[in-house]
């Protein structure tokens, strides 16, 4: 692996030598290239990810967040102990959290696990990093806390090779669980005081160890395959999936699971790359909840900053792992990432798992725990009914979940669970326009909407057959200049024109509230709400950049000129500027139509863009750079 003698980073292994000979390359690409491939290029090698790492280590270590808790002595331990200073204090941490929370968090003890492991890959006696940080009674401490958990919970049929789209609770808590149980075993197979130790169905550490490796080789293979997660883009849950799986990357030590945990994240963040502007990502979401999580929040904006340096300081635990990880991006990543206004303008059609095989929500299979409110989802391996659509700009991105009309009993639950489609803009934080249902009084709208989208224009309408639906408003941020006429609301964003129009009825403003947010809490001031009068009316929605008009006006007209009409069933609106005619059908019989052809919500390529294509292979490309992975056949 390598070898470490220094907390500040001035350690080199195989993984820092690998990006400096791949950025040795790119430098010569980019002197090849001209000035402009050049500033990129500067971008990739100057990532300081290091450095920005230290930052939060250093605040962890000093003022650790949160103020108290479990998470308090996980992130206190795990910056001191990075640090080399006052190990003595992360050492009364781990005795702390053992002692006054492990029984009372055991049932939940999936969120902590991962992260202690971390910290045992890093710092014990057995390390390969920074052997022996942690003292006897830590170390202890540790180990006591993942056998007691581990041994009662985990067992082969988790880790069974037919069940790798089963997904226990949610998608976040089965990946911290797994990775989790992945974890335990590799700790235990090796230790001489728990190897020979057996698990509550007779299992050994090795044996579950080797299972748990194939379980993941063949997950991150088929997750890969089939489109990434099925949270896509939710900012309260995207940041703890993707944070157990750095996990993999570092301490696997079997070649093809870290090698495919490596081209996974690589796929991961190209995807979230070329649909952000300065690390706000556009695009529709799910399990996107009201309030904070869709006014201003944008997911994985933590570990962007750590990785690239766009995005905000995180303390999070949820994105601790990327604080003290060791895998780094692919340069074509990094320019992705780092150069959302050289991309142009494009369409990113993706395929994404969300279909349940069979309406598991009943299922009580793979108690956890006393987790018994957590049932399985049986997901369709294979996908389908639903065609992820984002129209993408430097100035602005549209995306919507397009999915075929099906009962909600079809989907998943955390596939369908607060669906959001909308628009951000460059230039401001919270510029965005979204639609929403009425927050209900207790838990979530499902299956809330569907519509069609080709380029900057899109139609949306809410689905009659939705889970615990009430009403159909739409969000605008009060960072934008908004104006009404004939009919249709016109909005000036910094670089980009929007307009809306409800084709049925009217609507009225209301404030926001923070009754209607998640929780109850977070910022009320920053929008407004436009309720429809008639909550299943369309609704039509057209952006474009400033630069294709003289002015706001000429935007107006421009729109005012296109035809939009409502005849029985079939709403058609025909964009001038886009050259495209959009058709769907209010009451859900037909399939909406783009240039009056049928949306296949099923495409034939998972990813379809100008940077990540895919046919048996995944391609990740921009300027003279590739990245061509193959999960099928890991060497």
């Amino acid at each position: 692996m390598f070898v470490a003698k220094d907390p500040k980073f001035t350690v080199r292994s195989k993984w820092l030598d690998i990006e400096i000979l791949c950025c040795g390359i790119f430098l010569t690409l980019a002197l090849v290239g001209g000035k402009a491939r050049a500033g990129i290029t500067e971008k990739a090698i100057d990532q300081d990810i290091e450095a920005r790492q230290l930052q939060i280590l250093k605040r962890q270590s000093r003022n650790p967040y949160p103020k108290s808790g479990f998470w308090h002595y996980e992130n206190l331990a795990t910056g001191t102990y990075w640090l080399n200073e006052n190990n003595h204090k992360a050492d009364a941490a781990l005795l702390d959290a053992q002692e006054k929370y492990y029984l009372k968090e055991k049932d939940e003890f999936h969120w902590h696990a991962y992260l202690l492991e971390r910290i045992y890959f890093l710092y014990s006696s057995q390390s390969e990093y920074f052997p022996g940080r942690m003292s006897d009674a830590a170390e202890k401490a540790v180990l006591e806390m993942l056998w007691d958990w581990s041994s009662e919970n985990c067992n082969r049929q988790l880790a069974s090779l037919d069940r790798v789209w089963w997904v226990w609770g949610s998608e976040n808590h089965h990946l911290q669980a797994w990775v989790s149980f992945w974890g335990a075993a590799q700790i235990f197979k090796n230790h001489p005081d728990y190897k020979n130790k057996k698990y509550s169905d007779g299992s050994t550490p090795s044996q579950l160890a080797k299972a748990f490796d194939r379980y993941f080789k063949k997950f991150l293979s088929e997750r890969a395959m089939e489109g990434l997660l099925v949270e896509v883009a939710s900012p309260t849950y995207a940041k703890y999936s993707l944070n157990t799986l750095y996990n993999i990357a570092d301490f696997a030590d079997d070649p093809v699971l870290k090698e495919r945990a490596s081209m996974f994240l690589d796929l991961y963040w190209a995807d979230w790359s070329i649909e952000q502007i300065n690390s706000i990502r556009g695009g529709s979401r799910h399990r996107c909840y009201p309030g904070n999580s869709s006014n201003v929040e944008a997911p994985n904006r933590g570990q962007s900053w750590l990785l690239f340096g766009i995005g905000i300081k995180s303390p999070h635990p949820g994105d601790i792992c990327a604080a003290t990880t060791f895998w780094r991006p692919s340069p074509v990543v990094v320019a992705l990432a780092t150069d959302w206004n050289g991309r142009g303008k494009y369409a990113y059609v993706t395929k994404r798992p969300g279909l349940d095989a069979r309406n598991a929500s009943k299922s009580k299979q793979f108690k956890i725990g006393a987790r018994k409110a957590f049932g399985t989802y049986n997901l369709d391996p294979n996908g389908g009914s639903i065609r992820r659509y984002s129209w993408c700009t430097p100035d602005f991105v549209m995306g919507m979940t397009m999915v075929a009309p099906i009962p909600w009993e079809r989907w998943s639950r955390i596939s369908s669970q607060n669906r959001w489609n909308g628009i951000i803009f460059s230039g401001s934080d919270t510029a965005r326009i979204f639609t929403r249902r009425f927050k209900p009084e207790k838990g979530s709208v499902y299956n809330a909407e569907w519509g069609v989208q080709n380029k900057g224009v899109m139609i949306l309408q809410r689905l009659r057959d939705a889970k615990s639906a009430t009403g159909q408003r739409i969000w605008f941020s009060k960072s934008l200049k908004r104006v009404k006429v004939d009919g249709w609301v016109f909005v000036e964003a910094p670089n980009a024109y929007a307009a809306v129009r409800i084709v049925n009825g009217t609507g009225r403003w209301n404030v926001d509230l923070s009754a209607e947010h998640h929780e109850g809490r977070g910022k009320t001031d920053l929008g407004e709400w436009l309720d429809l009068d008639d909550p299943f009316s369309p609704i039509v929605f057209e952006v474009a950049s400033k630069e294709n008009f003289s002015g706001f006006k000429a935007f107006q007209e421009n729109i005012l000129s296109n035809v939009l009409t409502l005849k029985g069933a079939r709403c058609d609106y025909e964009s001038l500027f886009y050259k495209t005619k959009l058709s769907l059908f209010t009451n859900a019989k037909h399939t909406p139509l783009v240039d009056g052809s049928p949306v296949n919500f099923t495409p034939r390529k998972t990813y379809d863009s100008p940077f990540i294509q895919q046919e048996e292979k995944i391609t990740i490309k921009y300027l003279d750079m590739e990245e061509v992975y193959d999960f099928e056949n890991s060497k």
